[in-house]
Protein backbone atom coordinates (compact mmCIF):
# COMPACT_ATOMS: atom_id res chain seq x y z
CA UNK A 1 0.00 0.00 0.00
CA UNK A 2 1.22 3.77 -0.76
CA UNK A 3 1.41 6.21 1.49
CA UNK A 4 -0.05 8.60 -0.81
CA UNK A 5 -2.94 5.83 -0.79
CA UNK A 6 -2.69 6.04 3.02
CA UNK A 7 -2.85 10.03 2.81
CA UNK A 8 -6.63 9.90 0.96
CA UNK A 9 -8.08 7.75 2.63
CA UNK A 10 -7.02 9.26 6.07
CA UNK A 11 -8.60 12.88 4.68
CA UNK A 12 -11.51 11.36 3.47
CA UNK A 13 -12.09 10.02 6.73
CA UNK A 14 -11.57 13.68 8.42
CA UNK A 15 -13.46 15.44 5.71
CA UNK A 16 -16.32 12.98 5.94
CA UNK A 17 -16.54 12.68 9.71
CA UNK A 18 -14.92 16.03 10.97
CA UNK A 19 -13.05 13.97 13.35
CA UNK A 20 -8.62 14.15 13.48
CA UNK A 21 -6.84 11.86 11.97
CA UNK A 22 -3.05 11.08 12.51
CA UNK A 23 -0.37 8.73 10.91
CA UNK A 24 2.85 7.63 12.55
CA UNK A 25 5.52 5.44 10.68
CA UNK A 26 6.64 2.34 11.24
CA UNK A 27 9.54 4.20 13.41
CA UNK A 28 6.43 6.40 15.75
CA UNK A 29 7.19 9.60 13.69
CA UNK A 30 4.65 11.63 12.47
CA UNK A 31 4.02 11.74 8.31
CA UNK A 32 0.75 13.96 8.27
CA UNK A 33 -2.55 15.02 10.43
CA UNK A 34 -5.73 16.29 9.40
CA UNK A 35 -7.23 18.43 11.82
CA UNK A 36 -8.31 21.68 13.19
CA UNK A 37 -6.30 24.09 14.83
CA UNK A 38 -8.74 25.66 16.90
CA UNK A 39 -8.94 22.07 18.85
CA UNK A 40 -5.85 22.18 21.47
CA UNK A 41 -6.17 20.22 24.21
CA UNK A 42 -4.17 22.27 27.27
CA UNK A 43 -2.27 19.99 28.70
CA UNK A 44 -0.17 18.94 25.16
CA UNK A 45 1.75 21.54 24.04
CA UNK A 46 2.10 20.10 20.69
CA UNK A 47 1.15 16.80 18.69
CA UNK A 48 4.46 15.35 19.44
CA UNK A 49 3.51 15.86 22.77
CA UNK A 50 0.29 14.01 22.52
CA UNK A 51 1.70 11.22 20.63
CA UNK A 52 3.72 10.64 23.73
CA UNK A 53 1.24 8.66 25.01
CA UNK A 54 0.37 5.99 22.30
CA UNK A 55 3.91 5.22 22.62
CA UNK A 56 3.00 1.29 23.18
CA UNK A 57 3.68 -1.47 20.72
CA UNK A 58 0.31 -1.48 18.69
CA UNK A 59 1.21 -3.39 15.80
CA UNK A 60 0.53 -7.19 17.20
CA UNK A 61 -3.20 -5.75 17.79
CA UNK A 62 -4.54 -6.56 13.90
CA UNK A 63 -7.90 -4.76 14.71
CA UNK A 64 -9.03 -1.08 15.32
CA UNK A 65 -8.27 -0.76 19.00
CA UNK A 66 -10.53 1.59 21.21
CA UNK A 67 -8.20 3.89 23.58
CA UNK A 68 -9.13 6.31 26.33
CA UNK A 69 -7.59 9.02 27.78
CA UNK A 70 -6.79 10.68 31.16
CA UNK A 71 -8.42 13.14 29.71
CA UNK A 72 -11.59 11.14 28.38
CA UNK A 73 -11.19 11.81 25.10
CA UNK A 74 -12.18 8.74 23.00
CA UNK A 75 -9.36 7.43 19.88
CA UNK A 76 -9.26 4.34 17.52
CA UNK A 77 -6.16 2.72 16.09
CA UNK A 78 -5.49 1.30 13.16
CA UNK A 79 -2.28 -0.30 12.16
CA UNK A 80 -0.71 -0.25 8.41
CA UNK A 81 0.52 -3.08 7.06
CA UNK A 82 1.61 -3.53 3.21
CA UNK A 83 2.66 -7.24 2.15
CA UNK A 84 2.32 -7.98 6.11
CA UNK A 85 4.93 -5.44 6.84
CA UNK A 86 4.10 -3.22 9.54
CA UNK A 87 3.95 0.46 8.11
CA UNK A 88 2.92 2.70 10.59
CA UNK A 89 -0.51 3.21 12.31
CA UNK A 90 -3.54 5.64 11.83
CA UNK A 91 -4.86 7.23 15.07
CA UNK A 92 -8.35 8.92 14.85
CA UNK A 93 -9.65 11.35 17.44
CA UNK A 94 -9.97 12.63 20.24
CA UNK A 95 -13.58 12.60 20.34
CA UNK A 96 -16.54 12.76 22.88
CA UNK A 97 -19.33 10.47 23.45
CA UNK A 98 -22.48 12.21 21.86
CA UNK A 99 -24.52 11.55 25.02
CA UNK A 100 -22.09 13.24 27.40
CA UNK A 101 -23.58 16.94 28.35
CA UNK A 102 -21.46 20.53 29.08
CA UNK A 103 -22.48 20.21 32.25
CA UNK A 104 -21.08 17.34 32.88
CA UNK A 105 -18.06 17.84 31.62
CA UNK A 106 -17.65 20.17 33.45
CA UNK A 107 -18.49 18.26 37.10
CA UNK A 108 -15.40 15.46 35.55
CA UNK A 109 -13.60 18.65 35.40
CA UNK A 110 -13.78 19.68 38.79
CA UNK A 111 -13.21 16.34 40.00
CA UNK A 112 -9.79 16.26 38.62
CA UNK A 113 -6.77 17.99 40.32
CA UNK A 114 -5.79 20.92 38.27
CA UNK A 115 -5.56 24.41 38.28
CA UNK A 116 -8.85 26.53 37.77
CA UNK A 117 -7.45 28.55 35.38
CA UNK A 118 -6.49 24.83 33.29
CA UNK A 119 -9.56 23.57 33.97
CA UNK A 120 -11.89 25.88 32.46
CA UNK A 121 -9.90 25.69 29.33
CA UNK A 122 -10.04 22.05 29.94
CA UNK A 123 -13.81 22.53 29.70
CA UNK A 124 -13.26 24.85 26.33
CA UNK A 125 -11.65 22.39 25.03
CA UNK A 126 -14.04 19.47 25.28
CA UNK A 127 -16.75 22.02 23.96
CA UNK A 128 -14.85 22.21 20.79
CA UNK A 129 -14.33 18.44 20.51
CA UNK A 130 -16.53 16.37 17.84
CA UNK A 131 -19.12 14.19 19.66
CA UNK A 132 -19.68 10.53 18.73
CA UNK A 133 -21.70 8.30 19.84
CA UNK A 134 -19.65 4.55 21.00
CA UNK A 135 -21.30 2.63 17.78
CA UNK A 136 -20.67 5.36 15.48
CA UNK A 137 -16.93 5.61 16.22
CA UNK A 138 -16.76 2.37 16.17
CA UNK A 139 -18.84 2.08 12.50
CA UNK A 140 -15.93 4.99 11.51
CA UNK A 141 -13.12 2.35 12.55
CA UNK A 142 -14.63 -0.26 10.28
CA UNK A 143 -15.25 2.05 7.36
CA UNK A 144 -11.67 3.00 7.57
CA UNK A 145 -10.54 -0.78 8.27
CA UNK A 146 -12.46 -1.85 4.88
CA UNK A 147 -10.79 0.76 2.70
CA UNK A 148 -7.34 -0.17 3.81
CA UNK A 149 -8.14 -4.11 3.64
CA UNK A 150 -11.43 -4.69 2.11
CA UNK A 151 -12.24 -6.77 4.66
CA UNK A 152 -15.38 -6.77 7.01
CA UNK A 153 -15.87 -6.60 10.41
CA UNK A 154 -18.75 -6.94 13.39
CA UNK A 155 -18.76 -4.26 16.52
CA UNK A 156 -19.66 -6.88 19.07
CA UNK A 157 -16.46 -8.39 17.48
CA UNK A 158 -14.50 -5.31 17.73
CA UNK A 159 -15.43 -4.94 21.56
CA UNK A 160 -15.10 -8.81 22.67
CA UNK A 161 -11.04 -8.36 20.57
CA UNK A 162 -10.19 -5.29 23.01
CA UNK A 163 -12.00 -6.57 25.92
CA UNK A 164 -9.12 -9.84 25.24
CA UNK A 165 -6.36 -7.40 24.37
CA UNK A 166 -6.83 -6.46 27.75
CA UNK A 167 -6.85 -2.98 29.49
CA UNK A 168 -3.45 -2.06 30.18
CA UNK A 169 -3.50 -1.68 26.08
CA UNK A 170 -6.68 -0.18 25.08
CA UNK A 171 -6.48 2.37 27.62
CA UNK A 172 -3.95 4.99 28.67
CA UNK A 173 -3.47 5.17 32.59
CA UNK A 174 -2.58 8.14 34.79
CA UNK A 175 -1.86 7.85 38.04
CA UNK A 176 -3.55 11.58 39.37
CA UNK A 177 -7.12 10.92 37.13
CA UNK A 178 -10.69 9.68 38.59
CA UNK A 179 -11.98 10.41 35.70
CA UNK A 180 -14.47 7.78 34.34
CA UNK A 181 -13.16 5.68 31.62
CA UNK A 182 -16.60 3.88 31.04
CA UNK A 183 -19.14 5.93 32.31
CA UNK A 184 -20.65 6.53 28.51
CA UNK A 185 -21.60 2.89 28.61
CA UNK A 186 -24.21 1.95 31.10
CA UNK A 187 -27.55 4.31 31.81
CA UNK A 188 -29.99 3.09 34.53
CA UNK A 189 -32.72 5.55 33.95
CA UNK A 190 -32.12 7.59 30.59
CA UNK A 191 -32.97 4.50 28.25
CA UNK A 192 -35.74 2.03 29.24
CA UNK A 193 -35.08 -0.22 26.53
CA UNK A 194 -30.97 0.01 26.63
CA UNK A 195 -31.46 -1.09 30.50
CA UNK A 196 -33.69 -3.51 29.94
CA UNK A 197 -32.00 -5.63 27.32
CA UNK A 198 -29.13 -5.14 29.68
CA UNK A 199 -31.29 -7.04 32.79
CA UNK A 200 -32.39 -9.41 30.45
CA UNK A 201 -29.40 -11.06 29.49
CA UNK A 202 -28.49 -10.90 33.47
CA UNK A 203 -31.63 -13.13 34.34
CA UNK A 204 -30.96 -15.52 30.99
CA UNK A 205 -27.10 -15.89 32.24
CA UNK A 206 -26.08 -14.42 28.98
CA UNK A 207 -23.14 -13.01 30.12
CA UNK A 208 -21.28 -12.89 26.92
CA UNK A 209 -24.15 -11.02 25.63
CA UNK A 210 -24.60 -9.00 28.23
CA UNK A 211 -21.12 -7.79 27.66
CA UNK A 212 -21.90 -7.02 24.31
CA UNK A 213 -24.61 -4.76 25.13
CA UNK A 214 -23.11 -3.29 28.08
CA UNK A 215 -20.13 -2.00 26.01
CA UNK A 216 -22.51 -0.17 23.48
CA UNK A 217 -23.73 2.43 25.35
CA UNK A 218 -27.21 3.91 23.38
CA UNK A 219 -26.95 6.45 20.53
CA UNK A 220 -28.95 8.85 22.79
CA UNK A 221 -29.62 10.10 26.24
CA UNK A 222 -27.78 11.17 28.80
CA UNK A 223 -26.06 9.93 32.20
CA UNK A 224 -28.31 10.27 35.86
CA UNK A 225 -26.44 12.68 38.09
CA UNK A 226 -27.27 11.20 41.51
CA UNK A 227 -25.55 13.50 44.10
CA UNK A 228 -24.59 17.42 42.73
CA UNK A 229 -21.77 17.73 45.06
CA UNK A 230 -19.26 14.31 43.97
CA UNK A 231 -19.10 13.19 40.59
CA UNK A 232 -17.45 9.87 42.52
CA UNK A 233 -20.44 9.62 45.02
CA UNK A 234 -22.44 9.72 42.09
CA UNK A 235 -21.08 7.07 40.60
CA UNK A 236 -21.64 5.30 43.14
CA UNK A 237 -24.83 5.75 43.31
CA UNK A 238 -25.38 4.72 40.43
CA UNK A 239 -23.17 1.44 40.81
CA UNK A 240 -25.59 1.11 43.29
CA UNK A 241 -29.16 1.07 41.48
CA UNK A 242 -27.39 -1.34 38.48
CA UNK A 243 -26.49 -3.89 41.35
CA UNK A 244 -30.46 -3.90 42.77
CA UNK A 245 -31.82 -4.49 39.36
CA UNK A 246 -29.38 -6.77 38.91
CA UNK A 247 -30.02 -8.44 41.92
CA UNK A 248 -33.76 -8.78 40.80
CA UNK A 249 -33.20 -10.13 37.46
CA UNK A 250 -30.80 -12.73 38.62
CA UNK A 251 -33.42 -13.88 41.11
CA UNK A 252 -35.68 -13.96 38.73
CA UNK A 253 -33.61 -16.18 36.46
CA UNK A 254 -33.43 -18.75 39.43
CA UNK A 255 -30.50 -17.62 41.60
CA UNK A 256 -31.46 -18.54 45.08
CA UNK A 257 -33.00 -15.46 46.46
CA UNK A 258 -30.43 -15.55 49.84
CA UNK A 259 -27.37 -16.13 47.35
CA UNK A 260 -28.83 -12.93 45.46
CA UNK A 261 -29.16 -10.56 48.42
CA UNK A 262 -25.86 -11.78 49.95
CA UNK A 263 -23.64 -11.20 47.14
CA UNK A 264 -25.33 -7.52 46.42
CA UNK A 265 -24.61 -6.76 50.18
CA UNK A 266 -21.00 -8.08 49.61
CA UNK A 267 -20.91 -5.64 46.23
CA UNK A 268 -22.14 -2.66 47.95
CA UNK A 269 -20.21 -2.80 50.76
CA UNK A 270 -17.02 -3.11 48.46
CA UNK A 271 -18.10 -0.61 46.42
CA UNK A 272 -17.71 2.22 49.09
CA UNK A 273 -14.74 1.32 49.74
CA UNK A 274 -13.25 2.38 46.26
CA UNK A 275 -11.81 5.69 45.92
CA UNK A 276 -12.06 6.99 42.90
CA UNK A 277 -14.72 6.81 39.64
CA UNK A 278 -12.83 4.22 37.59
CA UNK A 279 -12.50 1.76 39.89
CA UNK A 280 -16.21 1.88 40.56
CA UNK A 281 -17.17 1.58 36.96
CA UNK A 282 -15.11 -1.47 36.79
CA UNK A 283 -16.22 -2.53 39.82
CA UNK A 284 -19.92 -2.32 38.62
CA UNK A 285 -19.24 -4.33 35.51
CA UNK A 286 -17.73 -7.12 37.59
CA UNK A 287 -20.53 -7.44 39.34
CA UNK A 288 -23.24 -7.28 36.83
CA UNK A 289 -21.28 -10.00 35.02
CA UNK A 290 -21.08 -12.21 38.30
CA UNK A 291 -24.41 -12.28 38.41
CA UNK A 292 -25.05 -13.22 34.56
CA UNK A 293 -22.46 -15.99 35.04
CA UNK A 294 -23.96 -17.35 38.51
CA UNK A 295 -27.25 -17.63 36.64
CA UNK A 296 -26.08 -19.41 33.78
CA UNK A 297 -24.44 -21.81 36.28
CA UNK A 298 -27.33 -22.42 38.39
CA UNK A 299 -29.04 -23.38 35.19
CA UNK A 300 -26.58 -25.69 34.05
CA UNK A 301 -26.29 -27.43 37.23
CA UNK A 302 -29.29 -29.16 36.67
CA UNK A 303 -28.32 -31.55 33.43
CA UNK A 304 -25.53 -33.77 32.54
CA UNK A 305 -22.37 -32.16 31.17
CA UNK A 306 -23.68 -33.65 27.68
CA UNK A 307 -26.80 -31.58 28.00
CA UNK A 308 -25.21 -28.64 29.18
CA UNK A 309 -22.97 -28.55 26.04
CA UNK A 310 -26.12 -28.97 24.09
CA UNK A 311 -28.05 -25.96 25.41
CA UNK A 312 -24.41 -24.26 25.52
CA UNK A 313 -24.39 -24.89 21.37
CA UNK A 314 -28.02 -23.73 20.78
CA UNK A 315 -27.50 -20.56 22.69
CA UNK A 316 -24.32 -20.03 20.31
CA UNK A 317 -25.61 -20.52 17.37
CA UNK A 318 -29.34 -19.64 17.47
CA UNK A 319 -29.04 -17.85 14.47
CA UNK A 320 -28.03 -21.30 12.35
CA UNK A 321 -30.00 -24.25 10.99
CA UNK A 322 -29.67 -26.02 14.61
CA UNK A 323 -30.37 -30.06 13.74
CA UNK A 324 -30.87 -33.19 16.16
CA UNK A 325 -27.80 -34.76 13.87
CA UNK A 326 -25.61 -31.80 14.53
CA UNK A 327 -25.74 -31.66 18.08
CA UNK A 328 -25.13 -35.25 18.08
CA UNK A 329 -22.01 -35.12 16.46
CA UNK A 330 -21.12 -32.06 18.62
CA UNK A 331 -21.22 -34.62 21.62
CA UNK A 332 -20.64 -37.60 20.01
CA UNK A 333 -23.75 -39.54 20.81
CA UNK A 334 -26.00 -41.46 18.90
CA UNK A 335 -29.10 -39.08 17.84
CA UNK A 336 -31.50 -41.41 19.30
CA UNK A 337 -29.67 -41.69 22.51
CA UNK A 338 -29.55 -37.76 22.79
CA UNK A 339 -33.10 -37.18 22.24
CA UNK A 340 -34.35 -39.91 24.94
CA UNK A 341 -31.63 -38.42 27.29
CA UNK A 342 -32.18 -34.27 26.75
CA UNK A 343 -36.44 -34.78 27.36
CA UNK A 344 -35.41 -36.66 30.40
CA UNK A 345 -33.35 -34.60 31.88
CA UNK A 346 -35.02 -31.45 30.41
CA UNK A 347 -38.50 -32.04 30.19
CA UNK A 348 -39.38 -31.82 26.37
CA UNK A 349 -37.82 -32.11 23.08
CA UNK A 350 -35.13 -30.83 21.38
CA UNK A 351 -36.87 -29.67 18.80
CA UNK A 352 -39.05 -27.84 21.22
CA UNK A 353 -36.09 -26.45 23.22
CA UNK A 354 -34.71 -24.73 19.95
CA UNK A 355 -38.17 -23.16 18.96
CA UNK A 356 -38.05 -21.98 23.30
CA UNK A 357 -35.29 -20.66 22.33
CA UNK A 358 -35.31 -19.08 19.05
CA UNK A 359 -39.10 -17.69 19.86
CA UNK A 360 -37.37 -16.03 22.91
CA UNK A 361 -34.31 -14.42 20.99
CA UNK A 362 -37.49 -12.78 19.04
CA UNK A 363 -39.13 -11.87 21.42
CA UNK A 364 -35.89 -9.61 22.05
CA UNK A 365 -35.23 -8.99 18.66
CA UNK A 366 -38.65 -7.10 18.49
CA UNK A 367 -38.36 -5.45 21.55
CA UNK A 368 -35.06 -3.71 21.13
CA UNK A 369 -34.11 -3.72 17.38
CA UNK A 370 -36.08 -2.45 14.33
CA UNK A 371 -36.08 -5.50 12.40
CA UNK A 372 -38.82 -6.24 10.56
CA UNK A 373 -40.60 -9.57 11.33
CA UNK A 374 -39.39 -11.21 7.98
CA UNK A 375 -36.01 -10.18 8.74
CA UNK A 376 -36.00 -11.51 12.32
CA UNK A 377 -38.04 -14.72 11.02
CA UNK A 378 -35.12 -14.66 8.32
CA UNK A 379 -32.30 -14.56 10.38
CA UNK A 380 -33.06 -16.92 12.98
CA UNK A 381 -33.79 -19.67 10.39
CA UNK A 382 -37.00 -20.20 10.09
CA UNK A 383 -38.69 -22.16 6.86
CA UNK A 384 -40.61 -18.99 5.79
CA UNK A 385 -42.81 -16.21 7.75
CA UNK A 386 -45.89 -18.25 8.26
CA UNK A 387 -44.55 -20.61 9.59
CA UNK A 388 -42.56 -18.02 11.95
CA UNK A 389 -45.72 -16.67 13.23
CA UNK A 390 -47.13 -20.39 13.72
CA UNK A 391 -44.15 -21.14 16.30
CA UNK A 392 -44.77 -17.77 17.88
CA UNK A 393 -48.18 -18.09 18.96
CA UNK A 394 -47.54 -21.74 19.91
CA UNK A 395 -45.42 -20.25 22.45
CA UNK A 396 -46.35 -16.80 23.46
CA UNK A 397 -49.99 -16.98 22.48
CA UNK A 398 -50.58 -14.05 20.33
CA UNK A 399 -48.80 -13.33 16.82
CA UNK A 400 -45.66 -11.24 16.21
CA UNK A 401 -47.33 -8.90 14.60
CA UNK A 402 -49.36 -8.17 17.90
CA UNK A 403 -46.55 -8.74 20.59
CA UNK A 404 -44.98 -5.82 18.65
CA UNK A 405 -48.09 -4.18 19.02
CA UNK A 406 -48.12 -4.46 22.14
CA UNK A 407 -44.61 -3.41 22.52
CA UNK A 408 -44.69 -0.33 21.25
CA UNK A 409 -48.13 0.38 23.40
CA UNK A 410 -46.46 -0.11 26.45
CA UNK A 411 -43.07 1.94 26.10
Amino acid sequence: MKLQDVNYICKLIYESFHIPVIFLNEHNHLEFEFASQKIKNPFHTSTQDLLKQFQLNYEHYPFPLLVKSEYYEHYFIIQVRNLDQYKGMIIVGPTLPSELSNERLAALVNDMPVQKELGEKLVHYYELLPRTSNLKFINISMQLYYMLYQKTLDPANILLKNIEAGEHIVQIEDPFTTISQKRENVSFHHDFIYEKRLFQYIKEGRKDEFLKVFKLSPDKGELGVLSKKSQLRSSKNLAISAITLATRAAMEGGLHHEIAYTLSDLYIQNLEDLTNMKSVDLFMEQALSDFADRVRKHKQQRYSKPINMCINYIYTHLYEDLTLTTLANLIEMHPNYLSALFKKEVGISIAEYIHRTKVDEAKSLITFTDYSLLKISTILNFHDQSYFTKVFKKYVGVTPKKYKQNNIESV
